[in-house]
């Protein structure tokens, strides 16, 4: 058991020697370029995290073959329930695809983080001013759009009791108006790490995070469409297990 403010003050000197060291260079490469080498250094970054906070981590394939199958020429989305602040660095560390993420605009004055999260092309939500929200939701389709798979929370925030909760169905529209893949990920047990408004990381809990089956939105009706945030929901629910 250890303090969120020590994890912290570890990855910030992480972010300090990156930033002195490999800022610069990364800067200075050609947009796509640019884009993968900071998702690959804050995937490495949170391979670090998982390591000190001691987690137990199990990854599981309901369609090993479909997932491997998935063409990447348009970027995917991905969609996650959300329990913990450490459900980001758990998807980072299991997927062996480069992803961003539709953040709370909160992380956008994180130090150091915010600068790599920036130049990973991750996006910002503002939740609270809708014509913000709007811009935001158009920002995240262009960049799936140009060829970047992007991470969603669809429900908005963390999780109070470690339970699914409403998929709100304005999350979908950026599927709705990509017709790309749809990749359902269930995350089981970074709740018991840390919960929401708690300082103190529990150390050497497991974590089990289940790829879903692939989702071809170009195939479904309209009426599938309008009712996906519910289908996705219960999909992730179903592969919940972790009691404690």
């Amino acid at each position: 058991m250890f303090t969120l403010v020590k994890l912290s003050f570890i990855m910030v000197l992480n972010f300090v020697y990156l930033s002195l060291f490999k800022l610069r260079r990364i800067k200075r490469l050609p947009e796509n370029e640019r884009v993968f080498e900071a998702r690959k250094v804050i995937k490495k970054l949170s391979e670090k995290i998982i390591k000190l906070a001691k987690i137990k981590l199990e990854l599981r394939y309901l369609d090993y073959d479909a997932y491997k199958s998935i063409k990447t020429d348009k970027g995917i989305v991905i969609v996650a329930n959300h329990q913990s602040n450490f459900d980001i660095p758990v998807i980072l560390s299991a997927l062996d695809i480069p992803v961003g993420f539709v953040a709370k605009k909160e992380m956008k004055n994180w130090l150091f983080y915010s600068t790599w999260m920036r130049l990973s092309r991750c996006v910002f939500l503002d939740r609270e001013n809708h014509r913000e929200g709007i811009k935001n939701m158009k920002e995240t389709i262009r960049n799936i759009e140009d060829g970047y798979n992007m991470v969603i929370f669809p429900e908005g925030e963390r999780s109070l009791d470690g339970e699914v909760g409403e998929f709100k169905k304005g999350s979908f529209k950026i599927v709705k108006e990509t017709k790309t893949i749809l990749l359902p990920l269930s995350i089981d047990g970074t709740f018991f790490i840390q919960r929401r408004g708690e300082k103190i990381v529990h150390d050497n809990k497991k974590v089990v995070l289940t790829v879903g089956k692939p989702i071809n939105t170009e195939k479904l009706s309209d009426e599938e469409l309008e009712n996906l945030n519910l289908t996705v929901s219960n999909l992730i629910k179903n592969e919940k297990n972790i009691k404690k």
